[in-house]
This record gives C-alpha cells, sequence and structure tokens, in this order.
C-alpha cells in the first residue's frame, strides 16, 4: 500500500535523523575535552575520502590501495585508544541507529548480486502497518487456534438446518476451505469467497481469521463493516481532492485480500448499487493482473440477496463467488452462557 510505504519511509528518516543528531551532539562534547580527537576524525574523514576516489578512478594499484586503508585502520585505532584512555567507549564517536544492519535505510544490499533488500527491520515495520490499517487486530479471540469444534453441535438435522451433513462437520470444512486458500493465495484460480447464514454462525470469526493469518505472511488485508465501507466511497467520490480519501479508495481495490462484513446492514440508496458494483468491477480488473481476493460475510442467503441488491450485483456475487453457508446456534450465546 501507498501509504504504509510513505509511513514507513518517513519512520526510517527519523529515526537516521535522530542517530545524527544524537552523534553530533556526543562529538561536540567530547571534541570540547579531547581537541586532539576531532583533529583526528578529520584525517579519517579525508583518507577515506581519498581512498574512495583511488576505488572510483583507479588512480593507484592495489598495494596503493590497501596501504591507504591500513592508515585510515590505524587512524581508527589512535581515535579509539583517545576515547578509551579518557573513560569512553570505544564506539562512543559512531551513530546509534535503530538497526545495526541497515543502518536505518530500510535496505540491505546482497554481497554475492549486490541486489537490494528489505532489510528485516522493514519487514517488520511494514508488518506492524499491516496490522493497523488492516482493522483486524490479534486480539487473543481471533484466529485458527482460537477455533472450538466443540460448539457445534455433532448430530445433522435436516429440517433445522437444511442440511445433511452436522454444523460441526459443516464448520470443519469451511475452516478447511479458509486454510486451503491462504496456502494458495496467490493461485490465479483461487475464488472469491461469500459467507452468509444466521447471526453468530462464525462468519465474521473465519473471515477475520483467514485475514490474521495472511498478515501474518505480509499480505496486505483490509476489513470493514459494510456501513463504514460505503461511507469511504461515498466520501472519496464527493471530495475528489482529499487524497487521503483518495488513497483509502485506492487501497480498497489494491489491497490482496478485501474482507467485507456484514454487508445488507448499510443504509439503503439508489447510489449504493453503482458505489458497489464499481468497486466490485474494480476489483476484478486488479485481480486480472495481480492478487486481489473478496470475501464477503451477510447474513442474507442467496435469494435474499436478489431481494436486496439489483439483478447485476446479485449475479456478480453468485456467479464470481463461491457461496458457503454456515448454520448452527449462535456461538456467542453459548460462549456466554455456557
Amino acid at each position: 500500500m501507498v501509504r504504509i510505504n510513505r509511513e514507513i519511509k518517513a519512520i526510517l528518516e527519523a529515526r537516521r535523523d535522530r542517530a545524527i543528531a544524537d552523534l553530533d551532539q556526543r562529538k561536540a562534547e567530547v571534541w570540547a575535552r579531547i581537541p586532539e580527537l576531532a583533529v583526528l576524525d578529520q584525517k579519517i574523514t579525508l583518507e577515506g575520502i581519498h581512498h574512495a576516489r583511488m576505488v572510483i578512478h583507479g588512480d593507484s594499484g592495489v598495494a596503493d590501495a590497501e596501504a591507504l586503508a591500513r592508515r585510515i585502520a590505524d587512524l581508527k585505532q589512535e581515535k579509539e585508544n583517545f576515547l578509551l584512555s579518557n573513560g569512553y567507549p570505544a564506539d562512543f564517536l559512531e551513530p546509534r541507529f535503530t538497526c545495526r544492519i541497515c543502518r536505518d535505510t530500510g535496505l540491505i544490499t546482497e554481497q554475492d548480486s549486490l541486489e537490494t533488500q528489505p532489510c528485516v527491520c522493514y519487514r517488520q515495520l511494514y508488518l506492524e502497518k499491516l496490522y493497523q490499517v488492516s482493522n483486524i487486530l490479534d486480539d487473543g479471540m481471533t484466529g485458527f487456534q482460537h477455533f472450538d469444534e466443540s460448539l457445534y453441535d455433532d448430530k445433522p438435522d435436516k429440517k433445522r438446518y437444511g442440511s445433511d451433513i452436522s454444523p460441526r462437520d459443516q464448520i470443519i470444512a469451511i475452516r478447511d476451505r479458509c486454510l486451503s486458500l491462504i496456502e494458495n493465495f496467490t493461485d490465479p484460480g483461487q475464488t472469491n469467497l461469500y459467507f452468509y447464514g444466521a447471526v453468530g454462525t462464525g462468519k465474521t470469526f473465519m473471515a477475520k481469521s483467514t485475514g490474521l493469518e495472511l498478515l501474518k505472511r505480509g499480505y496486505t488485508v483490509l476489513y470493514l463493516s459494510a456501513p463504514v465501507l460505503f461511507d469511504v466511497i461515498r466520501r472519496a467520490r464527493f471530495s475528489p481532492d482529499d487524497s487521503e480519501l483518495d488513497a483509502t479508495y485506492r487501497d480498497l481495490v489494491e489491497t490482496q485480500l478485501l474482507i467485507l462484513d456484514d454487508l445488507g446492514t448499510e443504509p439503503a440508496s439508489d447510489a449504493r448499487y453503482a458505489e458497489f458494483m464499481t468497486l466490485l468491477e474494480a476489483r476484478k480488473t486488479r485481480a486480472s493482473h495481480h492478487t486481489a481476493r473478496t470475501i464477503i460475510s451477510s447474513n442474507l442467503d442467496l435469494k435474499q440477496i436478489y431481494q436486496v441488491y439489483n439483478e447485476r450485483i446479485a449475479s456478480r456475487i453468485l456467479g464470481e463467488f463461491e457461496t458457503i453457508k454456515f448454520f448452527g446456534d449462535d456461538i456467542r450465546i453459548l460462549k456466554k452462557f455456557g
């Protein structure tokens, strides 16, 4: 996501600025006490510039370059000795970057190929930002490790549930389908998912748990309730000059997994049909060249979708989404009252 990369760049720049400002303060302190160190630092800097020019322009042979490198090493050792003899650590005049690996640049260079790769600190920041913008938090209740199949009835009841299998067998099959999506997320053959069923049967839990696992693997995920989603789309449409809203709408289109929860609970309006259709079409176009999956959860069954939305949207959902029915008792009530 564009905003995430921009924010991480700002964080790394701030870290470097703090490290340099801290180093300048320590230099001023030490140079005031030990003037010889200022002279040594200047010599090291000049010799370093000389050495760099020799390497770049090939002004001398290998022996001369090695001799200059040894002089620089000797000067640095002399500098360390001065610091130690005056009660300072040997590395007191080295910048103290948050990440010693990349020196707060966010990038490391592979020694063999000389290609740059994101540093582990960059990947960590990216993951943290993903959690923040996704609206999915690892709250100790979301995630497949908290899945409890025993909460679902293990006895089939076709009259009650409209299925020949038990709610437990069904929810296990749904869990396995979600895990399959995670493992094969970038496979072009993967489909979007439409979860539907009664309140409290686990739709939001399964959708969020899928998103949380994909977040841990570094994919971009956005979770929004239907009322929030349509509000974002509406504000983005009528505020074209608002760059933040524009970026938010772009994220809706470009995020690798979009989770839309509680479809059908948004305020009714004629505009929502066109807005929703535009978003679905944009994500379909995106999916033709990039990974862009969508999970929708709703209390609306397949027949009700046609009643609440126009035929184009209903056909799009039924034609381009794998429909998965949730059934059973209200898990929230079971958890609360046993």
